[in-house]
Formats: structure tokens, sequence, C-alpha cells
């Protein structure tokens, strides 16, 4: 299945090849999670993920045709 992915903020250096700006799409096995989608992006660390404007979490079963961003958490003050 494939699913669309936006990187925000400094994850640009995460894209891959063929990449546009923020934006790519990627091909997964029906059922793939979205943690399992971090892993394939060699994504480590603390992320917000959003799937077709929801939050989600890392045990999210993804679909054909999610958009899915991905964001490091900010915060200010």
């Amino acid at each position: 299945m494939e699913v669309s992915v936006n990187l925000f903020g400094n994850l640009g250096h995460y894209l891959p090849e063929g990449g546009n700006r923020n934006f790519f799409t990627r091909n997964l096995p029906d059922g793939a999670t979205v943690g399992e989608l971090l892993k394939d992006l060699n994504l480590q660390g603390t992320f917000v993920v959003v799937v077709n404007g929801g939050v989600a979490d890392v045990g999210q079963v993804l679909k054909a045709n999610d958009a899915v961003s991905v964001f490091r958490p900010s915060g200010g003050g």
C-alpha cells in the first residue's frame, strides 16, 4: 500500500531520494503501523505524528492513501 508522508522542521535530512521538499510517498506492507513507518524511515526519538488530520500513536494501523505528517515536538516559553 502507498501512503503520503510529510516531514516538517529539521526532519528534511530524512527525505529519501526523489522526495520533493518535505513530501514523498512510501510503499508499505498492508497492516503496517505508524511505528513501522518511522522505523522504515530510520526516524528515532520523539515525534508528533498526524494521520489524516488526527494525532496518531505508533500502534495505529495505516491504510492505503493515508496522509502522514511527522513533526518534532516543540515548546516555547
